[in-house]
C-alpha cells in the first residue's frame, strides 16, 4: 500500500513541475542590420491584438514592451519611430492523453504447502486538458517595413495566469527581451 501512495505522490509532484514550467523562449533577428542606427519605437496601429478598440492584453503588452526597450535605451515616440513594434497571440485548447501504472493487490494465498502473495500491475489512462498560449513580438524597421527582430513564446497557460494577466504577460515580455541582441543599460 505504501508503494501505491508513493507512486501517486510522485506522479502529482510531476504534473505540478510541469504546469510550472517556463515558456519556450525563441527569437531570430537579421543579423545584417545593425541595430545601434535605431533609437525610437512605437507601435502599430492597430496591433493584432485588437479588433475595434485596445484590449487589455495590448494594453499590458505595450506596458511591458515600453519597459524593456527603454531599459535597452530606444525611446518611446509616437511620430515616425525608427521601429514599430506589432503583437500577435493565438490560444489553443490541447489536450493529453497518457497512462499511469497502478498496482492491484490479491492477498496471500496457499498452494501445495506454499505461501504466495498475488499483485499485478495495470495501467489507470488520464486525459489532461488544458490551453497553450503563443505570443509574438516582432521589431519591424519602419522605412523598409520588414522585420529586423522577432521573439516567440509558449507556454501552457495555468489559471493563476489567467488570473492575473497583467503580471503574466510581463513576466513572458521579459523573458522574450532577454533574447534581444542588445542588453540593457546599466
Amino acid at each position: 500500500m505504501k508503494f501505491k501512495h508513493a507512486l501517486i505522490t510522485l506522479c502529482i509532484l510531476f504534473l505540478t513541475a510541469a504546469c510550472s514550467v517556463n515558456p519556450t523562449i525563441r527569437s531570430n533577428y537579421n543579423q545584417a542590420v545593425d541595430l545601434s542606427q535605431y533609437k525610437t519605437f512605437g507601435f502599430f496601429q492597430p496591433l493584432d491584438t485588437d479588433t475595434r478598440y485596445e484590449s487589455l492584453t495590448s494594453q499590458y503588452l505595450k506596458q511591458a514592451t515600453v519597459v524593456e526597450m527603454t531599459r535597452r535605451g530606444f525611446v518611446l515616440s509616437n511620430n515616425k519611430s525608427d521601429l514599430l513594434i506589432n503583437f500577435h497571440r493565438d490560444i489553443q485548447n490541447k489536450q493529453d492523453i497518457g497512462e499511469i501504472p497502478v498496482t492491484g493487490y490479491g492477498g496471500y494465498h496457499q498452494y501445495r504447502g506454499h505461501l504466495y502473495y498475488d499483485s499485478w500491475v495495470s495501467y489507470r489512462t488520464y486525459v489532461d486538458n488544458y490551453q497553450e498560449g503563443l505570443l509574438n513580438i516582432d521589431i519591424v524597421d519602419s522605412k523598409s517595413n520588414k522585420v529586423i527582430w522577432q521573439g516567440e513564446a509558449i507556454e501552457r497557460i495555468t489559471e493563476r495566469q489567467s488570473n492575473n494577466l497583467q503580471a503574466a504577460l510581463q513576466k513572458t515580455v521579459s523573458q522574450m527581451f532577454t533574447q534581444f541582441p542588445i542588453s540593457t543599460q546599466p
